[in-house]
């Protein structure tokens, strides 16, 4: 038997022994099941055209946009074709076509912007034709421009 008064209930202390070492179990079950690869930080090595070096060369555009400008004839009966601020050799939508795909064909990829912009006297059908032979060339981010000035479709 036990000598002297009894102990209260509210000041036991329960034993924590037993929590700690499921804590721990739970630690190392963690641990051992988790990947540990750790990335080391670092300075990305990559290998960057001489021409795009401070000072030397132009600015490297890595998805240029292409810009077809469509200029008004004067009588209405068809546009002047202008691609990124050129003429079209040829003129016509077939030669536009035929021209986006050497574009293609030479690595452009199919989701650079193209922009089609027309001045305001434009008839809608060649700013279509001029989208028709951008899809045709594989182009697929087909955009257009709400007005071109003469001067910007290289008037």
């Amino acid at each position: 038997m036990r000598k002297g008064p009894p102990e209260p209930a509210g000041e036991r202390i329960p034993n924590l022994a037993p929590m700690v070492d499921i804590i721990m179990v739970l630690l190392i079950f963690f641990l051992l099941g988790a990947s540990l690869s750790l990335v080391k930080e670092g300075i990305l090595q990559t290998e960057l055209d001489e021409r795009s070096g401070p000072g030397e060369g132009a600015a490297v555009e890595i998805n240029p946009t292409i810009r077809i400008a469509l200029e008004d004839s004067g009588d209405g009966s068809g546009c002047n074709i202008y691609v990124m601020d050129e003429p079209l050799r040829g003129n016509t939508f077939e030669h536009l076509r035929r021209f986006m795909q050497e574009r293609r064909q030479a690595g452009a990829d199919p989701q650079n912007a193209v922009v089609i912009g027309g001045q305001t006297t434009v008839r809608w059908k060649y700013i279509v034709k001029a989208m028709d032979a951008a899809v045709r060339a594989g182009f697929q981010n087909v955009q257009f421009a709400v007005s071109s000035a003469s001067s910007e479709a290289g008037g």
